[in-house]
Order: structure tokens, then sequence, then C-alpha cells
């Protein structure tokens, strides 16, 4: 290897670990120009090496689903996938996080019916090559019951909450990131069919594993506690307006006003003010 090569091995190393480092600690457009600049780089000076430019491509995925750049985010994770299904020895684990990831993008994006398929295709790759107690046979099975309940699949869903939950309460500390999202998850689900108590138990949970595993000021904390002031609303708690206000300022600070994170806790808190300041 060259001195020059070298170096862009170690640079591009640097922009992906930088940029998923932001990403992780809930800071996504800090992270956009590091994960831009390493795929323009693995595919300036990398151009026959499928992996490096798998791995820069999906970190952009990851990062403009965050971002709801929805479009590019899909076009980054097809192209991945296509790099790794025509390679001469195809990894099964890591096509199968890519249609995780797929399934995931078409999740954010309320297109369930689109979702669904990529999501199953992954979970069934992942349970060939998968412990039964793999966290990220877990992960795919949160993915595929999320969107089963945007399609009003609920029973199913549960199916796989429980079985995910299962995995992870296994070791509650080592996979506290993904026992975070089942959490959350299910909580919502049961909102949604107005299991209020068992909502408000689970939410709880989530907002207390996630503040704990990412931080309070993390987007995805808010995520769950604006899924919690829901439940607070519709049992007529006081906490609710201020765990909206609270969920809103996190997101708005993180994604900005206009991503359909902000723009729907929003609506959640201007709704809840309203039917207070008429009672």
């Amino acid at each position: 290897m060259s001195k020059l090569d070298a170096a862009s091995v170690a640079r591009l190393s640097w922009l992906l670990s930088e940029g998923g480092r932001l990403w992780l600690g809930g800071n996504p457009t800090a992270a956009e120009p590091f994960l831009r600049e390493a795929l323009a780089l693995a595919e300036r000076v990398f151009p026959d090496d499928p992996d490096r430019i798998v791995a820069a491509l999906n970190a952009l995925g990851l990062l403009c689903k965050d971002l709801a750049k929805y479009d590019e985010g899909r076009a980054a994770y097809t192209r991945a996938l296509a790099l790794l299904e025509s390679a001469p020895s195809p990894d099964p684990d890591r096509i199968a996080t890519l249609y995780h990831n797929l399934g995931g993008m078409e999740h954010a994006r309320g297109n369930y019916a689109a979702g669904e398929p990529l999501a199953r295709k992954g979970l069934e790759i992942r349970r060939r090559i998968a412990r039964d107690d793999d966290p990220e046979l877990a992960a795919d099975l949160v993915a595929l019951a999320a969107i089963l309940d945007g399609e009003r699949k609920f029973d199913e869903a549960e199916s796989l909450y429980s079985e995910a939950l299962r995995i992870l309460e296994a070791a509650p500390d080592d996979n506290a990131a993904e026992l975070g999202v089942a959490l959350n998850d299910l909580g919502a689900q049961c909102a949604q069919r107005g299991q209020l108590g068992r909502a408000e138990e689970l939410l709880v949970r989530a907002v207390e594993v996630k503040t704990r595993t990412l931080g309070a000021r993390h987007p995805d904390v808010a995520v769950s506690l604006n899924n919690l002031a829901f439940v607070h609303e519709r049992r007529g708690a006081e906490a609710a307006p201020s765990e909206y206000r609270g969920a809103l300022d996190i997101l708005e600070h993180a994604l900005g006003p206009d991503h359909p994170k902000s723009v729907d806790c929003r609506r959640n808190y201007e709704r809840c003010l309203a039917v207070n300041s008429r009672m």
C-alpha cells in the first residue's frame, strides 16, 4: 500500500468514525458533512473496493433517514445492496442489515406496505444465519413489528415484539439501545389499541433506558417522551403539556423545526394546549 493509499484509508476511517459519533450522539446535521465526504473519498480513491463504498453508503443512508431525506437515503441503501448481492461471496449478515434499513426507510416515510416485504426479507435472512439470542435478530423483529403496527396488524406485531424483548431482556445493559426501541414501539402500539396503562409502563421505561443510554437531549429520547405525553394526555394527566414541550425542544434543536418529527410533536403540543384551555 502506498503512502497516499494509507493516508486515504486513515482519512476514510476517521470520517466514518467522527460522522458516526455525531450521528449516534443525536446530531445528524453535524454528522452530515463528514459522511458525505467519506462517500466521496471512497468513490474517488477506492472505486474497486465495494466494501468501503458500501460502508459509506450505509452510513449516509442512516443519516438521510434521520434528516428525512428519504429518497436519497433509499438510493444509497439500494446501491449498497446491489454491490453486496453482486459480490463473488455475498455477505448475508450485511445483506440482512440493508434489507432491514430499507424497510426502516419506508416505515419512516409511512409507506408501510412497501416496507413490509423488505423487512420480512431481512428477518428471513437473519433467522437463517443468527443465533436465537442474537440482538441483531431482535432488532429485525422490532423493525418488522413497527411496520405491521402501521398496517394495524397488531397481533402479529405483538408476537414479534415479545420475541424481541425475550432476547433483549436477557442482557438489558448490553442491549440497552435496542431495548429502548422495542419498549417504545410496543408502548406506542398499546397506546393505539387503547391499552393506556400498559402503554404508560412501557414508555416510562423506554424514556428511562434511552436517557441512560443516549443522554437526555437525544432525539430518540424525545420520540418516546412525545409518545408518553400522548398517553398522559389521553389519561388526563397534568404532565402531558410539559412532556410535549420538552420533547419538542429536543427535536427542534437536534433536527430543526421543519423535520417531520418536530412537526408531529408540535401538532400534538398545540392540540393539547388547545384542549386544556377549553377545560
